[in-house]
């Protein structure tokens, strides 16, 4: 056992800490961040979700009570930490829209993807899939929503239907969704294309570690009490939500095993990216992901002891 969370934890840490240092020593720039983070999310990974869409079997990529457990549990600590910073915390609505998306948006491309393709294997990319399509539909357009809520020339209906349609437009939501057709409708992919795609992909797992650790290393880390509760939400209570709705659903096997996984991973950088571009809470997002990821380390390693 030790050698299974060893083999998956260390390597993950490894790479982000080479990114970190090569950005703190300016071997590579620090400025060069964004091109590797486009990369990611603009090729590799998407290709690497068509592979794995295509690949998987139709009743997996559909199955309702995976989805609808997957959404509950990062939709559901959105809300409830939404709720606590605005009555609670007395923060208004942008922070408190701000906080819950780094409380509840896990890091599933950065993190989530070698982490799990070391535990699992390839397959482990349906479970990504689906939470980048849950996240993207839902929790991504609501952030937007509330955080663009201080222009007030910009009407609500108008900022869901232009946060729905970039969206829709990303490459990492349309390479799932034409994956999942090539799956349910039997289209076979070309071998030419498949090793074209999957060499490409293959590369997310470790450009991704070490832009994440480049990233880290162009912000500054600062205690408080908002980046403790974030860390609390993110790290610890996601996970323990995840598990009692794979109780309630009656969820079973390795899907069940994978999406509890993705709940644990750290904070997504991409929160901290929100937090940057509309000026809300930069400082407190980016520290909860620098040390919320660190933390990872001990919550990781034990929830991978325990359900593996």
């Amino acid at each position: 056992m030790l050698d299974t969370i060893l083999d998956s934890i260390v390597p993950v840490f490894f790479v982000i800490t080479l990114g970190w240092f090569s950005g703190k020593k300016n071997i590579v720039s620090i400025e060069h961040k964004k091109a590797f983070a486009d990369y990611v999310m603009m090729f590799s990974f998407p290709l690497h979700l068509f592979i794995g869409s295509a690949k998987a079997n139709p009743k997996t990529l559909l199955d309702v009570r995976i989805i609808s457990s997957f959404a509950l549990a990062l939709m559901g600590l959105y809300v409830i930490s939404f709720i606590i910073q605005k009555h609670i915390f007395k923060y208004d609505s942008r922070k408190a829209a701000q906080g819950s998306i780094v409380c509840a948006f896990p890091n599933m491309a950065f993190m989530g993807i070698p982490v799990l393709t070391s535990l699992i294997g390839p397959e482990a990319l349906i479970s990504v899939a689906i939470g980048n399509v849950i996240t993207s539909i839902f929790m991504i357009p609501i952030t937007t929503i509330i955080l663009e809520s201080k222009d007030a020339s910009a009407s609500p209906m108008k900022i869901i239907k232009s946060s729905l349609i970039n969206c829709i437009k990303k490459p990492l939501i349309i390479a799932p969704i034409l994956g999942l057709l090539c799956s349910v409708f039997h289209i076979e992919i070309p071998k030419v294309v498949f090793h074209s795609f999957e060499l490409i992909g293959k590369s997310t797992s470790g450009v991704s570690l070490f832009s994440l650790g480049l990233i880290m290393a162009s912000y500054r880390v600062v205690l408080s009490g908002q980046v403790y509760f974030n860390i609390f939400m993110k790290n610890i209570l996601q996970p323990i939500i995840m598990s009692g709705l794979i109780v309630l659903f009656h969820l079973k096997g390795i899907m069940a095993k994978e999406i509890l996984l993705l709940c644990a991973m750290p904070t997504a950088t991409i929160s901290t990216m929100f937090g940057l571009k509309y000026g809300v809470s930069e400082v407190e997002s980016s520290s909860s992901t620098i040390l919320g990821t660190i933390f990872s380390i001990v919550t990781l390693s034990f929830l991978i002891s325990f359900i593996l």
